[in-house]
């Protein structure tokens, strides 16, 4: 899965890819104007004898479809022979940052624990290769006598728009340090609060650690919770 291969706005597709792709569009109802849109474009190449096949607009199993060239043979041949299948997936950590000005998203400690995490030692489980295609930043105050995972989440705090977010998979960069505004969706239409969707969808590998990191010029409140969520694609047994 190297860096390159994943800087896809626009895929060649060989005949399985494609037949997948067709696959997942004939999937979505007659009336989805997704369904449409790339109907009309796949008529359009097809007129003038190109194979490049825009991407943005596919669901997301149909992307990671279109990307699965890049994985291992035994998880290529599981979904050519069905074993295995492609799911909407989202993972989550739930975090005290307050006080702080440095620190991980999520931990090698960590265990599943329903309203703190889903991911075990920050690690995917094998075989689930997961393309991440966008990525929730919120946070929220809590109480005394509350938990972090009570507080009311929305648009990060002012302290935590003011620093930096990177995201690693082991040693490979997902996302270079980049300033947290990027989660600031005050003004845009069309996307959850804290939402930044990735122009370039990333694969994250099982069993290697996702480090997410946040730097900040202030640490904030005591009591502010963070929550992290990595929306996209996996695999899970058919």
């Amino acid at each position: 899965m190297a860096e390159d291969a994943n800087m896809l706005d626009r895929t060649v597709l060989n005949d399985a890819e494609l037949d997948a792709v067709m696959s997942e569009a004939a999937s979505l109802d007659p009336t989805d104007p997704v369904r449409q849109e790339f109907v009309n474009k796949v008529n359009r190449r097809g007129k003038s004898q190109q194979s490049v096949v825009p991407t943005d607009d596919l669901t997301i199993r149909a992307m990671y479809s279109i990307r699965a060239h890049m994985l291992p043979d035994n998880i290529r041949e599981g979904l050519a022979n069905k074993r295995v299948k492609i799911v909407n997936q989202a993972f989550y950590s739930i975090y005290n940052f307050g006080g702080q000005r440095q620190n991980d998203l999520m931990f090698n400690a960590d265990s599943k624990e329903s309203g703190i995490t889903n991911v075990n030692s920050r690690k995917l489980e094998e075989n689930n290769f997961f393309l991440l295609t966008s990525i929730i930043l919120q946070t929220g105050t809590y109480t005394e006598t509350q938990k972090p995972c009570d507080a009311v989440f929305g648009i990060a705090c002012r302290e935590v728009l003011n620093g930096e977010f990177s995201l690693k998979n082991g040693d490979k960069i997902l996302v270079h340090p980049s300033s947290s505004r990027i989660f600031d969706t005050t003004t845009r239409k069309n996307v959850r609060q804290g939402e930044w969707k990735l122009d370039n969808p990333k694969f994250i590998a099982p069993l290697v650690e996702i480090i997410p990191e946040l730097k900040l010029p202030v640490a904030p409140p005591a009591r502010t919770a963070v929550k992290l969520i990595l929306v996209g694609a996996g695999l899970c047994k058919a």
